[in-house]
């Protein structure tokens, strides 16, 4: 099942990211809104990856120009003492 995953990309690469992301066939979305006739990222610095867990590639993403590695969450419980 593909799921969203979160991409850091170099600062101001998402264009960039993008491109080359979507040239080896990954499906990536860009939020931007068109403000004041200006295109403007909603996100800078970040892309989103639509991407299967066991079928897709992922290890050439984190190569590819403009990325620069994907956002990972840690969860951490504090126990009371």
């Amino acid at each position: 099942m593909k799921k969203w995953y979160l991409i850091k990309t170099k600062p101001r690469q998402e264009k960039i990211a993008t491109y080359n992301l979507q040239n080896q066939n990954y499906h990536v979305y860009c939020p931007w809104a068109k403000i004041n006739n200006k295109i403007v990222i909603l996100f800078p610095g970040y892309l989103f990856i639509n991407l299967d867990e066991n079928s897709d590639n992922w290890s050439p993403i984190k190569s590819t120009k403009g990325v620069v590695n994907f956002v990972k969450f840690v969860i951490c419980f504090l126990l009371p003492r």
